[in-house]
């Protein structure tokens, strides 16, 4: 059995063969590959997801650097101090789980792009982020500041990083100057 639907390059029908079933290969039905359960677990943890905050995520590193760093997002930079809580945020436990948020979209965003492969520094500083992001928030004040302050300075390395790449645009506008 021929079709002849399709055109060759000079515009001339070519028929094209057209297999028959065979009926001696076993055809099974196609499964999901997840299955009823698992695509619901993957709807149930879709609608409780939400997105990163980048507002909220600039203010939060203005709490713990201060006058050490400046972007668009927030506008002009307020000192703060950091004590326990900070103004205008719950706690340290909140400000971490910030960036946590914001390393897993920015590390999700580049390796969907590929960027390790791009650009091969950047898997060391997948590879940073990941390991801090593990690490588990000090009860102690000053060591939190310090966890919180590493882990803001990989949130920005990486959106400065990808925002250079070409993965993510519109989050980092001035250079980031960071002293710790």
């Amino acid at each position: 059995m021929r079709h002849a639907a399709l055109r060759d390059q000079a515009g001339y029908r070519s028929p094209l063969p057209v297999r028959e079933k065979d009926p001696t290969v076993p055809a099974a039905p196609a499964e999901p590959s997840l299955g009823v359960q698992g695509y619901q677990q993957v709807l149930e943890m879709m609608r409780g997801w939400t997105p990163v905050d980048w507002d909220s995520v600039f203010d939060g590193l203005d709490t713990i650097f201060g006058d050490e760093v400046s972007h668009h997002a927030v506008g002009t930079l307020r000192s703060r101090q950091f004590g326990g809580t900070a103004s205008g945020h719950d706690d340290p436990a909140e400000l971490a789980q910030r960036f946590r948020a914001a390393i897993t979209q920015l590390v999700h965003r580049g390796r969907r792009d590929e960027a390790e492969r791009k650009h091969p520094d950047i898997t060391g500083l997948f590879e940073r982020a990941r390991a801090l992001q593990s690490e588990r928030l000090p009860a102690d004040p000053r060591q939190a500041l310090g966890f919180l302050r590493r882990l803001g300075e990989v949130t920005l390395e990486l959106a400065d990083r990808l925002e250079k790449a070409g993965s993510v645009t519109g989050l980092v506008e001035t250079s980031v100057v960071i002293g710790c």
